[in-house]
């Protein structure tokens, strides 16, 4: 009976070490089966990744390519604007030579109907003052005379020459018949009705009727003409040694630049005030200069 006991035992030990040795094995192979399923699902993820972003870097370089075919295409077919602004230019240049040379008639003059529109945009300004016409046709006459000034400027020699050489021992001439309007001042200031202001007074304002006789107050050589928005037609008389004498508010000029003039000559006439000088009336601006330094006239004024 022992002996059928151990017998059993033994055979039941036997059985339960090869159930073992089969779960063991049995779990081995699960085991290796689970991991290796991980892995291909790891290497099927990868190699899916891969193939996508394969796909974009490709699908990023197709997109460039075609962006570039396209900037090829727009550069044939629209020209950058630079260029066409180049082009364009160079063709207007062209062009304006072209007429330049249809239109001219040998002497470097242009005729028909181009001249007309030159002279037409040279004259396309708003005249405010009355004095502009006035100065148009000054400035206009100054052409037989003005070879006598080199720039505007009047050498000494020439001074010399015409026996012009004013001097503090001289006195000047009244330049037109009136009354002193605004005096003089240059160490204060005075009041300037027009422009309801208190400012300094580089020159005498001397109330005079349009139309008066302006006269040179002393000999001179007449240096400008031009037209200034205060003082509308201005004429600057060079009376020698570092003394000029302006005159402002003038119409119709007896004279040009270049010319020589002698003292009590006629310069021309008052004009209407400007709009700097509507309240204080017509007028004429007298002021003196020594070396561009402005100076009392009424010091020699007779």
């Amino acid at each position: 009976m022992d002996e059928v006991n151990d017998m059993n035992k033994r055979a039941f030990k036997n059985f339960i070490t090869k159930r073992s040795s089969i779960w063991t094995l049995s779990l081995c192979l699960t085991g290796i089966l689970v991991l290796g399923g991980i892995a291909a699902v790891n290497s099927v993820r990868r190699t899916k990744d891969n193939g996508t972003q394969m796909e974009s870097e490709l699908g990023q370089v197709a997109y460039l390519d075609e962006e570039a075919a396209n900037g090829d295409m727009e550069d044939e077919l629209f020209p950058t604007m630079k260029d066409d602004e180049e082009d364009m230019a160079q063709a207007s240049g062209n062009a304006v030579s072209e007429d330049m040379d249809d239109d001219s008639d040998g002497t470097g003059e242009v005729s028909g109907t181009d001249g007309a529109a030159d002279e037409a945009a040279a004259t396309d300004g708003v005249i405010e003052d009355p004095a502009d016409t006035e100065a148009a046709t000054a400035q206009d006459n100054t052409g037989d005379t003005a070879e006598a000034t080199s720039g505007n400027v009047i050498s000494e020699q020439a001074l010399i020459d015409a026996g012009i050489s004013f001097s503090e021992e001289q006195s000047l001439l009244w330049p037109t018949a009136g009354t002193i309007l605004i005096d003089y001042s240059m160490d204060g200031s005075v009041y300037f009705p027009t422009l309801d202001q208190y400012k300094y007074s580089p020159a005498l304002v001397i109330g005079s009727e349009v139309g008066n006789q302006v006269l040179a107050s002393a000999k001179g050589i007449v240096e400008t003409i031009r037209v200034e928005d205060e003082t509308g037609i201005t004429l600057v008389l060079n009376i020698g040694n570092g003394y000029k004498l302006t005159y402002g508010q003038l119409k119709e000029l007896a004279v040009a630049e270049g010319d020589v003039v002698e003292a009590g000559a006629l310069i021309g006439y008052v004009s209407e005030p400007t709009k700097y000088y509507t309240v204080e009336g017509s007028n004429l601006y007298f002021g003196m200069t020594q070396n561009d330094a402005a100076v009392d006239p009424v010091l020699y004024l007779e």
